[in-house]
């Protein structure tokens, strides 16, 4: 069964329209949702696997790939004067304090530890309880909701639009979308809770992901690892 959901973000209100020929099903969606970064459209439809291969075979797309260190001497000694660490169990060294750049405190609200620090996006990446991602980015201060995990990023092909997200510690994913604002990446598109919107699927783990231009990105919902896999192509336009 295929479908094509269209929604608008744009102001305070929320219209649906269902019609039905056959067994195709076509789901019309308008969408408001308040977000400062500007006005977008988004259009999801639902592909099959030949589709999506075939595209990413002839997108040639390649993943980012950001120097990662995850040696935490290594680390620390990048973070010098940035991260303070309790050493105690050198497997699992925890976060005690931290600030950015313009040397403001960044609060630590659990006990995160130590997995990776992504210098060329100057991303700190630790674990919480349940495995949760917990992430700040040390240029600006901002936390796991607005840095998501750079082992997840997948940016469109000009570096305009990224897919980001990060995982909190249960079955699913939080999953959404950032956009380039000169030299830096904004959250515009919180992706899960608009594509289940528009869709009435949960976007709960995204197994594949490649962009075929900055506006187009195709995906695979794969919280069934690999049994009844779903295909989507999405495609962000920005109104303004």
């Amino acid at each position: 069964m295929k479908y094509i959901s269209t929604f608008w973000i744009l102001g305070l209100f929320s219209i649906s329209c269902f019609t039905q020929n056959n067994s195709k099903i076509t789901l019309t969606k308008t969408d408001s949702i308040v977000t400062k970064n500007g006005e977008y459209m988004l259009t999801f439809e639902e592909i099959d696997s030949l589709d999506f291969f075939s595209t990413k075979t002839k997108s040639d797309y390649k993943n980012d790939v950001f120097l990662t260190i995850t040696d935490f001497n290594e680390a620390k000694r990048q973070l010098k004067n940035i991260a303070e660490f309790d050493e105690k169990d050198l497997e699992y060294p925890i976060v005690l304090k931290l600030h950015d750049r313009e040397n403001k405190a960044i609060k630590i609200d659990d006990y995160y530890a130590f997995v990776a620090y992504f210098p060329e996006e100057d991303i700190l990446l630790c674990e919480g309880g349940h495995s949760i991602d917990a992430s700040f980015n040390l240029k600006n201060g901002e936390g796991t909701e607005l840095t998501g995990n750079p082992d997840i990023i997948r940016s469109s092909l000009n570096k305009k639009y990224r897919l980001n997200g990060h995982f909190g510690g249960q079955q699913c994913y939080s999953y959404f979308i950032q956009r380039r604002f000169k030299e830096s990446f904004k959250k515009v598109i919180q992706l899960d809770e608009e594509f289940e919107k528009a869709t009435n699927t949960s976007l709960c783990v995204i197994g594949d992901a490649f962009w075929v231009n900055d506006n187009i990105l195709y995906l695979t919902e794969d919280s069934n690892f690999g049994v009844d896999t779903k295909y989507f192509k999405v495609e962000i336009i920005a109104t303004q």
